[in-house]
């Protein structure tokens, strides 16, 4: 009887090693898994700084140029001597990602980024991941 005892015992020791390599193998393939998933989770977040950085460049370039046509309707208005009154009311520029992201460092929430800055949700939940929000999103 207690060779029976010690041939069951055998018997589980084994499956029990048998179980535990192939948790260990699955293991090892988890980790391998994770560390590609990791690596692109970094590409893709450098990539979207980069966006980031293509976007507030754009915005850069947009508010030259609309400097550049707003003193050109100036020129042309003065020129041609149109009264103030006749004039048509210039619109106040849009603020830039600078700001937004100047305003986001100094804690600002995403409802009042909404509200003054004219962005959706979406971008102003974005661009708080982005440039360190503190507040709950």
């Amino acid at each position: 009887m207690s060779e029976y005892f010690l041939l069951v015992l055998a018997g589980v020791v084994l499956f029990v090693l048998v179980i535990l390599v192939r948790l260990m193998r699955q293991q090892q393939a988890l980790k391998q898994q994770i560390q590609v998933l990791d690596t692109r989770v970094q590409r893709s977040n450098e990539d979207l700084a980069a966006l980031c950085s293509a976007a507030v460049a754009v915005d850069r370039r947009l508010a030259a140029s609309d400097s550049r046509l707003n003193s050109i309707v100036d020129q042309v208005n003065t020129q041609r001597q149109v009264p103030t009154s006749v004039r048509p009311s210039e619109p106040t520029p849009a603020t830039g990602y600078e700001d937004v992201i100047q305003k986001i460092r100094n804690g600002v929430g995403i409802e009042e980024l909404v509200r003054d800055c004219g962005l959706t949700r979406d971008e102003a939940v974005l661009l708080m991941r982005l440039h360190g929000g503190k507040q709950a999103i």
